[in-house]
C-alpha cells in the first residue's frame, strides 16, 4: 500500500454490519412509533401507560448495556448476535398473542434487552472492521444505518397500519430482524477470547466492568445531546399542532433525518483529517441554535431551518463523540466503551423528557426548548473542559 492509498473501508463485512444495524433500528423505531397507539386501542391504556408501553423498550436496552460489555467476549460476538437477533424477531411475533398489558410491557423490555445487545455487539464488531485511520469516517457512514432506520421505521409503521391489520406491522418488524439475522451468518467477526485471568473473575462485577471511566467525559456530552433529541421527539409534535402547524410536525422529522444523512457523509472524514474539534463543538452549537429557533418559532420556515440545524448537530456530534470515546480506551475494552456510549444516549432519551417536562406548565413549550438550548450550550463547555482543549490534530498525534 502506498503512502497515498487509504485502507479499504467499504468491505463486504462492513456492509453486512450496516445491514444488521439498519434492520435493528427499523424494528426499534417502527415499534416506538406504533406501540403507544397500539396499547391505547388494544388495552385501552391511558396516555401515561401508552407512553410507557413505547419507552419501556429503552429500559431493557439501557440495563443490559451495563453488563454486556463485560460478557460479550465470554459468550462470543457472533453467537451473541445470532441469539439476540432470534429473540428480537420472536418478540415481534409475540405481540399479537398478548392479551394483558403487563405482558406487553414484559415483551417490550425483553425486546429492548435484545436490541441493546445487538447494537453493542455489532458496533464492537464493526470497530474491528474499520481501519484505525478512518475510524470516525467509518463510524459516520455506519451510523447512517440508524438514521435510515429512524426515517424508514415511522413511515413503514404508519403506512402498514393504515392498509392492513396491526399484526402486519409486527410481521414486518419480525422480517427486518430475520434479515439482520441472515446478514450476520456470512460476517467474518473477529473474536477476542478472554484471558484466564478474565475467566477467573467472570462473575465479579466492578464499576470498571460496567462503565469505562475514560469514556465518561465524552459520554456525558453525548448524554446532554440526547436530552435535546428527546425533547424534539417527545414534545415537538404537540407543540407544533397546538400552534396550528400540523404539517410542519411531520415535515420536520423528514428534514431532520435528511440533514443527519447529509452531514454524516462528510463529518467523519473531516474528523479524521482535521480532528474532533473541527466537528463536535460546531455540531453541538448548531443543535443549540436549532432548539433556540424552535423556542421562538413564528412560522414554518423557521421550523424547517431548525430541522436542518438539528439534524446537522445530532448527526455530526454523535458519531464523532463515539469515535473519541473509543480512542480514549484500550482495544480489549472497546465493548465496554461502546456500551458506555450507548448507555449515555439511552439515559438522555429516557431522562430528558421527564427531567425537563416540568417546564411546560411553568413556561410553556417555548421555555422548555429554551432550557434545552441552554443544555446544549452547556455540553459545549463540558466537552471543551474535559476533552476539547487537550485534543490534538491527527498530524500532531502521529508525530507523538
Amino acid at each position: 500500500m502506498t503512502a497515498t492509498t487509504k485502507p479499504a473501508l467499504f468491505t463486504r463485512d462492513y456492509f453486512l454490519a450496516f445491514t444488521v444495524l439498519l434492520g435493528a433500528y427499523i424494528v426499534f423505531i417502527s415499534l416506538m412509533t406504533f406501540m403507544a397507539i397500539y396499547a391505547t386501542e388494544r388495552f385501552q391504556a391511558n396516555d401515561t401507560a401508552a407512553g410507557f408501553a413505547a419507552s419501556s423498550f429503552v429500559i431493557g436496552a439501557g440495563l443490559v448495556r451495563l453488563v454486556i460489555g463485560k460478557y460479550l467476549d465470554f459468550i462470543g460476538r457472533k453467537r451473541t448476535l445470532l441469539i439476540s437477533l432470534a429473540i428480537f424477531a420472536i418478540s415481534s411475533l409475540l405481540y399479537p398473542l398478548v392479551d394483558h398489558f403487563s405482558l406487553l410491557i414484559v415483551i417490550r423490555i425483553i425486546q429492548g434487552t435484545a436490541f441493546g445487545i445487538i447494537s453493542t455487539a455489532v458496533t464492537s464488531a464493526v470497530l474491528d472492521i474499520i481501519p484505525l485511520t478512518r475510524r470516525s469516517e467509518g463510524l459516520g457512514y455506519y451510523s447512517l444505518a440508524a438514521t435510515l432506520g429512524m426515517a424508514i421505521g415511522p413511515l413503514a409503521a404508519v403506512n402498514i397500519s393504515e392498509v392492513a391489520s396491526d399484526e402486519w406491522v409486527f410481521n414486518f418488524t419480525a422480517l427486518c430482524a430475520v434479515v439482520s439475522f441472515f446478514a450476520v451468518l456470512p460476517m467474518r467477526i473477529q473474536e477476542h477470547p478472554p484471558s484466564q485471568a478474565d475467566y477467573d473473575e467472570r462473575w465479579r462485577l466492578r464499576g470498571s466492568d460496567l462503565i469505562d471511566v475514560r469514556v465518561l467525559p465524552v459520554a456525558i456530552v453525548a448524554f446532554m445531546s440526547a436530552i435535546g433529541y428527546a425533547l424534539i421527539t417527545t414534545y415537538l409534535p404537540p407543540y407544533l399542532v397546538g400552534r396550528g402547524m400540523t404539517d410542519a410536525a411531520s415535515a420536520f422529522f423528514v428534514v431532520f433525518a435528511l440533514a443527519m444523512l447529509g452531514v454524516r457523509l462528510f463529518a467523519g472524514r473531516l474528523h479524521d483529517r482535521r480532528g474532533e474539534n473541527s466537528v463536535i463543538p460546531w455540531a453541538l452549537l448548531a443543535f443549540a441554535i436549532s432548539l433556540g429557533l424552535i423556542a421562538v418559532s413564528a412560522n414554518v420556515w423557521l421550523i424547517m431551518i431548525a430541522a436542518v440545524l438539528g439534524g446537522i448537530g445530532q448527526g455530526g456530534a454523535v458519531p464523532s463523540l463515539q469515535a473519541v470515546g473509543i480512542s480514549r480506551t484500550t482495544p480489549e475494552r472497546i465493548p465496554i466503551a461502546t456500551s458506555t456510549h450507548y448507555l449515555s444516549l439511552d439515559a438522555g432519551i429516557a431522562v430528558g423528557p421527564v427531567a425537563l417536562g416540568f417546564m411546560i406548565p411553568l413556561a410553556g413549550y417555548a421555555g422548555l426548548y429554551a432550557v434545552g438550548a441552554a443544555v446544549l450550550i452547556g455540553s459545549i463547555v463540558v466537552y471543551w473542559l474535559t476533552h476539547g482543549r487537550q485534543a490534538r490534530r491527527p498530524a500532531e498525534q502521529s508525530v507523538l
